[in-house]
C-alpha cells in the first residue's frame, strides 16, 4: 500500500466522508432542479398543486424533521459507542465509525434537510410568484427516503451490537488483511533476507513524531530508493510505538570511492542520503492510534479484547469468549499453510531497494493464544476452545517451526490452568484435549 492508497482508505472510512459527498450532491441537485423549474415556468408540472405558502410549510417541515431525525440518530450512535466501548473494548469504536450503513443514514438525513432549505429560499410570493414544483416534489421523495433509512438504522444498529455480528465483521476484515500480508502466491518483487547487500554510506532515519506507526508505504520507498540510488532498511512495522527521535530506518547509498573527484562524489552521496532520509520519514506514517489498514495485530486484538472482557469477574460470560475465539480461528486458519513473505523488495531491475520489518505469522498466533490463556485459567471450556484453535492451525501447516510453537502454546494453556479453582475432571479434559492434538495431526 502506498501513501495515496492509505490516505484514501482513511478518508473513505471516516464518519464524515459519505455525508460530505451526499451534501454536495444535494446542493447541486437543488440548484439544478430549481433551474429546470425556472426555465419551464413554475406551473409546468402540477404535481403537488400547492401555492407558495404551502410549499414553504412543506419544505420547512421536511428540513426540521430530517435534522431532528439526524440528531436522534447521532444520539443513538453515541450511546451505542459508549456501550460497545465499555462492554467489548474501545478498539471496536472505529468499526462503528467506519460502518457504511451508519454513514449513509446520517448522509441521507442531513443532505435531505439541506436540500429542502436550498429549495425553500427560491420560493417567491406576490406578483412574481414562483414555486419550483419539481424540486419540491423531489424534496418530498427525499423525506420518504429519510423515513425509510431511519427505520433501517434502528434495525442496523440493533443488529450491529450483537456479539455474533460484531465478531463476524472483525473476522472478515482480519481474514482479508491476513490474506494481503501472507499471500498465497509469492510476490515476484520480494527476495530472501540473505539477498540484502552490505556496504555503502549509511545514516539513521529518525521519527519526526510520537505515536504508533500506522502505515509504511513500501512501494513508495522502493521508488524513492531507486530514484536516489540507495537502500532503505525499515526497522519498524505498523503497530510499533515510536518516540520522536527513535530510529525507524537505516538509509544507505553507494559512493564510488575510485571516482576521479572523490570530494565531489562524497558530497553527492551525502546529498542523496539526506534526500532519501527525508523521503523515508515522509513515507512512514505515525498517528495517535493504531489503524487496521496494515496492522493485523490491531484487528486480532479487537477479538482478544472481546474475549478478555467477557471473562472478567464483573461479566463472566465464557460463551462470548468462545465466539471471539472461533472468529479468530476462522480468520487465521486460511493463512496457516502460507509462508511468511520475503523481507527484501527489489526494483524493476532486480536491485534490492527496501527491507521491510514485519511480524512472523507464528508470532501473531502464539501471542494471541498466550494472551487469552491468562484469562482462561479458571474456565476449562475456554481452555479447550483455545486448544481446538491450535489444533485447527496444526492440521493446516507443515512448517516444523510453526508446529513446535503451536504445541508449546498448547502446553502453556494446560500448564496455566488454575489447579486450585478447577476440578480434577476439568484438568483431565484439558490434558486429554492437549494429547489429542498430536494424534490428530501426526
Amino acid at each position: 500500500m502506498n501513501r495515496i492508497a492509505y490516505w484514501l482508505a482513511r478518508i473513505r472510512d471516516s464518519f464524515w466522508f459519505v455525508p460530505a459527498v451526499l451534501i454536495a450532491l444535494a446542493l447541486a441537485l437543488a440548484e439544478a432542479l430549481v433551474a429546470v423549474d425556472l426555465s419551464a415556468g413554475w406551473d409546468w408540472l402540477p404535481l403537488l398543486g400547492v401555492g407558495p405558502d404551502g410549499a414553504r410549510g412543506l419544505l420547512a417541515a421536511i428540513a426540521t424533521s430530517m435534522l431532528s431525525a439526524a440528531a436522534t440518530m447521532f444520539s443513538i450512535t453515541i450511546a451505542v459507542l459508549a456501550l460497545t466501548s465499555s462492554a467489548y473494548g474501545p478498539r471496536l469504536v472505529q468499526n462503528f465509525m467506519a460502518d457504511r450503513g451508519n454513514q449513509l443514514v446520517l448522509a441521507v438525513l442531513v443532505s435531505s434537510s439541506l436540500y429542502s432549505l436550498m429549495v425553500l429560499r427560491r420560493i417567491r410570493s406576490g406578483s412574481e410568484a414562483f414555486v419550483p414544483e419539481l424540486a419540491v416534489t423531489v424534496g418530498l421523495a427525499l423525506a420518504l427516503v429519510g423515513v425509510c433509512v431511519l427505520i433501517y438504522f434502528i434495525h442496523h444498529i440493533s443488529a450491529g451490537i450483537q456479539i455474533a455480528n460484531l465478531a463476524g465483521g472483525v473476522r472478515r476484515e482480519l481474514a482479508g488483511r491476513l490474506a494481503d500480508q501472507y499471500p498465497a502466491t509469492a510476490d515476484a518483487r520480494r527476495r530472501p533476507a540473505d539477498s540484502w547487500p552490505s556496504g555503502g554510506v549509511a545514516r539513521e532515519a529518525l521519527a519526526d513524531a510520537d505515536g504508533y506507526v500506522t502505515s509504511v508505504a513500501l512501494d513508495d520507498l522502493v521508488s524513492a530508493a531507486t530514484r536516489h540510488e540507495g537502500r532503505v532498511d525499515v526497522l519498524v512495522h505498523p503497530g510499533t510505538f515510536v518516540c520522536r527521535g527513535d530510529v525507524i530506518a537505516l538509509v544507505t547509498v553507494e559512493a564510488d570511492a575510485e571516482h576521479d573527484d572523490a570530494e565531489r562524489e562524497r558530497a553527492t552521496a551525502e546529498e542523496r542520503l539526506e534526500q532519501l532520509c527525508r523521503a523515508t520519514v515522509g513515507r512512514v506514517s505515525i498517528g495517535d492510534q493504531r489503524t487496521p489498514y496494515q496492522d493485523v495485530e490491531h484487528l486480532a486484538r479487537q477479538l482478544v479484547d472481546v474475549a478478555a472482557r467477557s471473562l472478567s469477574p464483573g461479566v463472566n460470560d465464557p460463551y462470548t469468549a468462545l465466539n471471539a475465539i472461533d472468529a479468530l480461528s476462522a480468520a487465521i486458519a486460511p493463512t496457516a499453510a502460507r509462508p511468511d513473505p520475503h523481507p527484501v523488495l527489489v526494483d524493476d531491475d532486480g536491485v534490492a531497494r527496501t527491507r521491510a520489518s514485519s511480524r512472523a505469522w507464528i508470532e501473531l498466533v502464539v501471542d494471541t493464544i498466550d494472551t487469552l490463556r491468562g484469562y482462561a485459567s479458571t474456565q476449562p471450556v475456554v481452555g479447550e476452545r483455545l486448544l481446538d484453535c491450535a489444533g485447527r492451525l496444526l492440521r493446516r501447516t507443515t512448517d516444523l517451526e510453526r508446529r513446535a510453537a503451536l504445541l508449546a502454546a498448547a502446553d502453556r494453556v494446560v500448564e496455566g490452568a488454575d489447579t486450585s479453582a478447577l476440578l480434577p475432571h476439568d484438568l483431565e479434559r484439558l490434558k486429554a484435549a492437549r494429547n489429542a492434538l498430536e494424534r490428530r495431526t501426526s
